[in-house]
């Protein structure tokens, strides 16, 4: 994945909405890492790491003993996950995407990635370069945003405007958003076998959780406009629906579906 065709903020201009984000999401995936068996000693990538969120957690979790290597494309997303996590002497970070071959031959136990893969231009390549970084014994832990899946209760006809320029974008820069639909026979065509999987969806009426929306909502604006003919009307329809309902207890989101997956190399026979 390069950063040019990353839609959303890089660096501080998405600190708020990532924040945000962990509050809904961390708390599943330290309970996705537990069930996986994540252990003091191993060794992990997590590939698109960010501002860092779950790496603070997986260092925790592998300990002194283990080796955490966090990836990002973007330097900018490094230079506050560093920032975050200078007190981590088991964390090194790596500047590269997922298919330049980040850990340079190097081999690790798990292979971990949350909401990456949507935002990769070739899943089959992505999926066959995480199988490049397992050990023998290793295992992909995929957490896979289904981001259609939001929706707000009850319904307007506002409220759901931005999905078909959402599915557009990804078409125009040739990105993976039908992702959830795909990743399990694309997993299957890798030669990966699913052990697990499990699914959790965040429904609040705060507006803490209308603001991962909102915020990521008007980070695509220009691009919804320019890139896929979005009516700016309709774009202005959406943003003051989201201005009304952002405080109204009464209307609550079911953010976005997180679809766990714990997969190995199937067994050749």
């Amino acid at each position: 994945m390069t950063t040019g065709a990353y839609s959303m903020g890089l660096g501080d201009s998405d600190a708020e909405r990532l924040k945000l984000l962990g509050q809904f999401y961390d708390p599943a995936s330290s309970a996705f890492l537990e069930a996986a068996g994540v252990r003091a000693g191993d060794s992990i990538v997590d590939l698109g790491c960010g501002h860092g969120g779950v790496i603070e957690r997986i260092a925790a979790r592998v300990g002194d003993d283990g080796a955490v290597y966090a990836v990002d494309a973007s330097a900018d997303q490094l230079r506050i996950a560093q920032a975050r996590l200078e007190h981590r002497r088991n964390v090194r970070f790596i500047h590269a995407s997922i298919e330049d071959n980040p850990l340079r031959g190097r081999r690790v136990d798990w292979v971990y990635c949350r909401f990456l893969l949507m935002h990769v231009k070739d899943l089959d390549i992505a999926l066959a370069a995480m199988a490049n970084m397992l050990t023998e014994n290793g295992a992909l832990l995929l957490e896979i945003a289904d981001v259609g899946s939001l929706t707000f209760s009850p319904a307007d006809p506002a409220s759901d405007l931005w999905k078909p320029w959402w599915y557009a974008l990804g078409r125009a820069r040739s990105l993976s958003f039908d992702v959830a639909h795909r990743i399990t026979d694309a997993l299957h065509t890798a030669g990966f076998t699913i052990n697990r999987r499990d699914r959790q969806q965040p429904i609040a009426s705060t507006a803490q959780a209308k603001l991962v929306h909102a915020l990521g909502f008007e980070q695509c604006t220009n691009a919804y406009i320019h890139e896929v003919g979005a009516d700016p009307r309709q774009i202005e329809a959406h943003r003051q629906y989201l201005h009304r309902v952002l405080y109204d207890p009464t209307i609550t989101i079911a953010l976005f579906e997180n679809t766990q997956y714990i997969a190995r190399r199937s067994r050749r026979t």
